[in-house]
């Protein structure tokens, strides 16, 4: 099956052709834990995983046609 995929800020440095948005084919029954497995991603830097306008976690089953973008996390901030 195929999806589109889109890392955020630094994450972009897995993406296969090292762009930040792209499409990547994947199996039928494919969970997101099996897409960052695949790009070699450290699960610890999927912070926040949106599918499709929704907020999903790593055992979210992906379908045909998902927009998957991958947030990495944040940092700073103000301090007292």
């Amino acid at each position: 099956m195929k999806i589109k995929v889109e890392l955020q800020a630094y994450l972009e440095q897995y993406s296969p052709d090292g762009r930040g948005v792209f499409e990547y084919d994947l199996p039928e029954e494919a969970t997101v834990r099996d897409l960052i497995r695949a790009l070699s991603l450290p699960e610890e830097l999927a912070s926040v995983i949106i599918v499709s306008n929704s907020a999903a976690d790593a055992d979210h089953l992906l379908r045909e046609g998902d927009h998957v973008t991958v947030i990495p996390p944040l940092a700073g901030g103000a301090t007292p």
